[in-house]
């Protein structure tokens, strides 16, 4: 028999292909932005909060560092400020959803200091000549053109009463702007009339004008105040620029921590032109 044929060559093997190439993973997410940095915090940094009580029952109280505070005891004083402004709108009387008039007030200092035993009544004629009922007002009315009058910035630098206002409109762009005058000895003032008369503005920009002092220690003294309306320093009658800035000072850290903001504030010259011409005294 003849031999067997060679098998037929084995077929070539396949072509080996790659796997196919995975699907290329999308590219990482960006990082998240970073958090907007915080807020600045309000220009005075006597602001500290309080929490009375626990659960629903907690209170946050925004107070005034008591080393930093003009006030000897600023948190028991922001904590009683409610109780402190519905006394005074107690002993006061009249409607408090409409301004008093000036016969109004002098009816009732009259009756707060005349022969009331412990009061110098002669010595509260000197020193609130525009709440006496003999007193005529020439302050500027409703519509009049409001008076002008030398001032100085807080570092002593000369400016004028119309000259700062124009310049706060300005900055703000806005076609109004509301005087508030201040006294730091003025216990009424600084306990909550003047955040609250800052606040009445409803958004004006307000200028503060530093004036002289409601309750010069040695020359007006305030009856014995509870502690947490009390002030550290004792403060005097102004006797030159400098003691009325350093008071000045104190009030306006006082009063930009209550509101929260900046407060933009001169001073009244030391001849005391705005006080007169505007019958500011205490405050207004």
């Amino acid at each position: 028999l003849p031999p067997s044929p060679p098998p037929p060559p084995s077929p070539p093997p396949p072509l080996l292909r790659p796997p196919p190439t995975p699907p290329m993973p999308p590219p990482p997410a960006p990082p998240p932005s970073p958090p907007p940095p915080p807020s600045p915090p309000p220009p005075s940094s006597m602001i500290r909060a309080l929490v009375v009580g626990a659960g629903a029952a907690a209170v946050l109280y925004i107070y005034i560092n008591e080393r930093e505070s003009p006030m000897k005891l600023p948190v028991m004083s922001t904590i009683m400020t409610p109780m402190f402004r519905r006394m005074m709108a107690f002993t006061a009387g009249g409607d408090p959803a409409k301004d008093c008039t000036q016969p109004e007030v002098a009816e009732m200092e009259e009756k707060a200091w005349k022969d009331v035993e412990g009061k110098d009544w002669r010595l509260y004629q000197k020193m609130r000549p525009y709440n006496l009922k003999s007193f005529t007002s020439k302050a500027p009315a409703n519509g009049s053109v409001a008076p002008d009058g030398p001032a100085l910035t807080l570092a002593g630098k000369p400016t004028s009463l119309l000259a700062e206002v124009k310049a706060l409109g300005a900055a703000n762009g806005a076609a109004h702007v509301a005087v508030l005058f201040d006294s730091l000895t003025c216990p009424i003032w600084r306990t909550f009339a003047g955040v609250d008369l800052t606040n009445a503005a409803y958004g004006l920009p307000v200028l503060h004008v530093y004036v002289l002092e409601a309750h010069a220690v040695g020359e007006f003294d305030t009856p014995p105040l509870p502690p947490p309306v009390q002030i550290k320093e004792e403060i005097k009658v102004h006797s030159s620029e400098e003691e009325r800035a350093h008071a000045a000072g104190l009030a306006k850290a006082l009063l930009e921590a209550k509101v929260g903001g900046e407060v933009a504030m001169i001073l009244d010259s030391m001849s005391n032109e705005l006080e007169r011409a505007y019958e500011a005294r205490p405050f207004r």
